[in-house]
């Protein structure tokens, strides 16, 4: 039986689609297709990482090895997942990006169609880097949980379980350090994740405001 690889793989198999489509079914929003990994300055030593992990991306694939972004909004975490994100594509590999929320919303969007479901699993399952956005968003910024239906979290931790399992690399990208994980999920869900991802902090300033204060002057 064949194996559906990702909605991003699928649509670029046909020649018809456009660049900035088969960047967004890929889960890669629109605001960072004309970004490049270096044009990221907050963080050099962040950089260095993910530009390492991508030098020796197929061992990294083969050892199922991803990385845990952690930091404060704004140094540019999301940066560095959507631009490695196209580098991968850029090498041959199937990526797919999703928010939390996204994640969330399908899942529940879902619950009602068993063909709807299959195909997300298949998605989250089988692609080759999986990139979860937000990840930090179900805790509070005292790392305290809010509200995440059981039947959510149960799905998230079977997909998490499973890609490390399968060797498959997770990229997260969050507000919270890896060490809050196990206030939202179960500890073996958090073992799962420190045997499959590598924590790098991202650290700098909030370079967000220093867009505002630049669209500013453009119009004021």
């Amino acid at each position: 039986m064949a194996v559906v690889r990702s909605i991003c793989e699928k649509k670029n198999m046909s020649k018809e689609i456009s660049k900035t489509e088969y960047l967004l079914s890929c889960g890669i929003k629109s605001g960072w297709h004309d970004k490049r990994l270096n044009e990221y300055t907050n963080d050099p030593q962040a950089l260095k990482v993910v530009k390492k992990y991508l030098l020796n991306a197929t061992d990294n694939k083969e050892d199922g090895i991803g990385l845990y972004l952690y930091g404060a909004n704004g140094t540019g975490k999301s940066h560095l997942l959507n631009c490695s994100f196209k580098a991968l594509l850029s090498l041959g590999y199937s990526v797919q990006n999703y928010t939390l929320d996204e994640i969330v919303d399908k899942f529940t969007a879902s619950w009602y169609s068993d063909e709807q479901r299959k195909e997300f699993y298949d998605i989250l399952r089988a692609v080759d880097f999986l990139g979860i956005d937000e990840f930090g968003k179900d805790l509070s910024r005292e790392g305290e949980p809010n509200y995440l239906p059981d039947v959510v979290k149960r799905a998230i931790e079977s997909i998490i379980r499973y890609r490390v399992q399968m060797k498959l690399p997770i990229w997260i990208a969050s507000n919270t350090a890896p060490e809050n994980v196990t206030k939202v999920f179960t500890e073996d869900v958090a073992s799962l994740l420190r045997e499959a991802v590598v924590a790098v902090p991202v650290r700098g300033k909030d370079y967000r405001r220093a867009i505002q204060e630049r669209n500013k002057k453009k119009i004021l």
